[in-house]
């Protein structure tokens, strides 16, 4: 029987070197894509159980991740095993940063109809229980449904053509 290599011999074995990101200074390391998760993170076996690679290498070389952080990958890529390449923040922190919906609508600073979105006046900020951080909705445009919505209820009314009464015989 030929003697089992280390967790960390197997893991080098399974990576690559990939392309050097433009915030960066270092190449990525790339995990195979064999060998990723449904969402594109890579899978790594060991002590009985598949862990994340990404996490696993952050763990071998700066420690563990602290409770309540996730690891955010600075070069997006998300099979990118480099440790150098991995920033421990919050989760709204992580959400933000990415390319999401709500990254993108975080950042936006004009709504559909061009208003402001950075002008605390035109901007109403909701704390529904479902965003407890908060939804913003453009005052302006908020106005204009309701205002439309109360003509359509205020439409002049059309007089009804009467039918002759009917009479018993």
């Amino acid at each position: 029987m030929a003697p089992r290599l280390a967790p960390s011999k197997r893991f080098a074995a399974k990576t690559t070197s990939g392309p050097i990101p433009a915030s960066l200074d270092t190449p990525c390391v790339l995990w195979p894509e064999t060998a990723l998760d449904r969402d594109g993170y890579g899978r790594f076996w060991v002590d009985g159980r598949y862990v994340t690679a990404h996490r696993w290498a952050f763990e071998q070389t700066r420690g563990p991740v602290p409770d309540g952080l996730d690891l955010d990958h600075l070069c997006s890529v998300r099979r990118c095993v480099a440790a150098d390449h991995l920033d421990p923040v919050d989760h709204r922190t992580n959400v933000l940063r990415s390319t999401g919906p709500s990254a993108v609508n975080a950042r936006r600073t004009r709504c559909v109809n061009g208003h402001d979105l950075t002008d605390p006046d035109v901007v109403h900020v909701s704390f529904p229980p479902s965003h407890p951080h908060g939804m913003r909705k453009c005052r302006a445009c908020a106005r204009d449904r309701s205002r439309s919505d109360r003509e359509q209820q205020l439409a002049p009314v059309v007089a009804l053509t009467t039918r002759p009464e009917r009479t018993a015989a």
